[in-house]
C-alpha cells in the first residue's frame, strides 16, 4: 500500500506540489500562530500552587469624620490596626468559616498589584542580584493555613503561621528555594548582603509548595516578608483586606450569598467596617483582565479565524482535488479494488503529504527559532530555571510541531475522507461515464 501511495503522488508530482507548497504555508503560519496561544494555555492552566477555590476576601474601608457614628477616639492608626484584627477574630466565629487571616498591601497572589525586591544567596559574589515578587505577611495571624499552600520541607504552613519570626527571617516557595540554592530544604540557608564594611545575614526560616505569583505565568521568584504590627498600620484600611477560607463541603457561592449579610451587620469595631465581599477568583479574574486576558484573547480570536480559514481553504483544496479522480477511481473499481482500499489509499496520500509539509514548514520555522526564540507566553521577563516544557528549546519545538502536525492532519483528512468515501461508492460505468 505504502509503495502504491509514493508511486501515485509521484506521477501526480505537478498537482502534489502545489498542495505540498500550500501544506509547508500553511505550517509555517500555524506555527507562528499556534504557538503563543499554546504556551498562555499551558501556563494558565498550571496549578497556582494554593487552594483558591474555597477563598473569599471582605474588603474594608473607615468612616470619615463627618459620618454618623465616627469615634475620634479610634480614629489613630494603632487604633485602626486593632479594630481590624479585632474583625478578623470575629469572621472566625462564624460556623462556616475554616480560617480568616490578615491580608494587607498590594502585593499577594494573584493580585493586580505587586512590590518587588532583590537577594543573594550566601556565597554568592555575582555582582547582580536576584528580583522576587514580594508578599508582606503578619505572623501569628494563620497566614499560611488560610491561603491553603502546600507544605514544603521542614515546618508546616500552620508552624510558619505561628513562627517568632526576627528582623532578618524570610519565607520562600520551592520553586525559588530549588533556583537559589539547588535543593528542597530550607534549613540552614541564607540570604546575604555585603558591603565593603558590613555583611547582613537573612535566613531562610521555611518554605510552602511552588507557587504563582501571576495566575497567567509560570512560577516566578517569591519571597515571604514577615512584619510586625506598627510597621503595617499605613495598609489600614485602604489597602487592607480579610482573607476567609471556607469550610470543605459548603458552596462558596451559597456562603457568600449568606455571609454578606451578616457581614454588614456584624464585622464593624471602632472606625472600621466591612465594605464588600467578593471570591477570590473573582479577584484573580480582575488582575488578569487588567494583565493578560486582552492579550490571550486576541492570540486566542487570531488562532479561531485562523483555525476556520485554514479549514475552509485545504479542505476544500484536497476536496475538489479528491473529486477530480473520479475517473481514476472508476478504474480502480472495474479492477476488483474495495471500497476500503480506495478511501485508505487516498487518505494515505494526503497523510504522506500533511507529513512531508509540516516537517519542511516547521524546519522553516525552526530557523527563526534559534534566532529569535520561541513564544515565552504572557511572561516579561527571562525564565530564571527551565521547568517546564516551554523552558526547553527542543522540547517545545517538538511539542509544539506535533501540535501543528496534528491538526494539519485532521483538516487534511477531513478534506478527503468525505468526498473519497462518496466517489468509492459508484459505481465503475457511471465514473468511467465521461472517459
Amino acid at each position: 500500500m505504502f509503495r502504491l501511495i509514493l508511486k501515485t503522488l509521484w506521477t501526480r508530482r505537478r498537482r502534489n506540489g502545489w498542495l505540498l507548497a500550500e501544506l509547508i504555508l500553511v505550517a509555517v503560519l500555524s506555527w507562528a500562530i499556534f504557538d503563543p496561544v499554546i504556551v498562555i494555555t499551558h501556563d494558565r492552566m498550571l496549578p497556582l500552587g494554593y487552594d483558591a477555590d474555597r477563598l473569599c476576601l471582605v474588603s474594608v474601608d473607615a468612616l470619615r469624620a463627618s459620618a454618623p457614628g465616627y469615634d475620634s477616639v479610634s480614629a489613630g492608626p494603632d487604633a485602626q490596626m486593632k479594630s481590624y484584627l479585632g474583625m478578623i477574630e470575629r469572621v472566625r466565629t462564624h460556623p462556616d468559616v475554616e480560617q480568616a487571616t490578615a491580608l494587607l498591601g498590594f502585593s499577594y497572589p494573584g493580585s493586580s498589584g505587586s512590590s518587588s525586591t532583590s537577594y543573594k544567596a550566601a556565597g554568592d559574589t555575582a555582582s547582580y542580584n536576584t528580583v522576587f515578587f514580594q508578599i508582606v505577611f503578619l505572623p501569628h495571624t494563620h497566614f499560611f493555613e488560610t491561603y491553603g499552600f502546600l507544605p514544603g520541607k521542614g515546618m508546616t504552613p500552620a508552624e510558619l503561621s505561628d513562627y517568632a519570626y526576627g528582623e532578618n527571617d524570610l519565607v520562600l516557595d520551592e520553586n525559588t528555594l530549588d533556583y537559589m540554592f539547588h535543593t528542597d530544604d530550607p534549613r540552614r540557608k541564607q540570604f546575604w548582603e555585603y558591603s565593603e564594611k558590613d555583611t547582613t545575614y537573612l535566613n531562610i526560616i521555611g518554605a510552602v509548595g511552588s507557587v504563582k505569583f501571576h495566575s497567567y505565568e509560570r512560577p516566578l521568584p517569591i519571597v515571604f516578608v514577615p512584619e510586625r504590627e506598627e510597621r503595617l498600620t499605613g495598609y489600614v484600611p485602604r489597602d487592607a483586606k480579610i482573607l476567609i477560607r471556607v469550610k470543605e463541603g459548603i458552596s462558596l457561592d451559597r456562603f457568600m450569598h449568606d455571609f454578606k449579610p451578616w457581614m454588614l451587620q456584624n464585622l464593624r469595631a471602632g472606625n472600621i467596617y466591612a465594605l464588600d465581599l467578593e471570591s477570590y477568583h473573582t479577584g484573580i479574574a480582575q488582575s488578569e483582565a487588567y494583565n493578560s486576558t486582552p492579550i490571550y484573547r486576541r492570540n486566542l480570536l487570531v488562532a479561531v479565524f485562523f483555525l476556520v480559514n485554514l479549514c475552509l481553504g485545504v479542505v476544500g483544496t484536497f476536496w475538489l482535488q479528491t473529486r477530480t479522480r473520479r475517473e481514476e477511481v472508476g478504474v480502480m473499481l472495474s479492477f476488483g479494488a474495495t471500497p476500503g482500499r480506495i478511501v485508505r489509499l487516498l487518505l494515505g496520500e494526503g497523510a504522506v503529504l500533511t507529513t512531508l509539509g509540516t516537517l519542511v514548514g516547521c524546519f522553516i520555522y525552526l530557523q527563526y527559532g534559534i534566532s529569535e526564540g520561541f513564544s515565552k507566553g504572557a511572561m516579561w521577563n527571562d525564565i530564571l530555571r527551565p521547568e517546564y516544557w516551554t523552558d526547553y528549546f527542543w522540547a517545545h519545538f517538538l511539542i509544539v510541531s506535533l501540535i501543528v502536525y496534528a491538526i494539519l492532519l485532521v483538516v487534511v483528512s477531513v478534506g478527503v475522507y468525505i468526498p473519497a468515501r462518496k466517489i468509492s461508492r459508484i459505481p465503475p460505468t457511471e465514473a468511467l461515464r465521461d472517459e
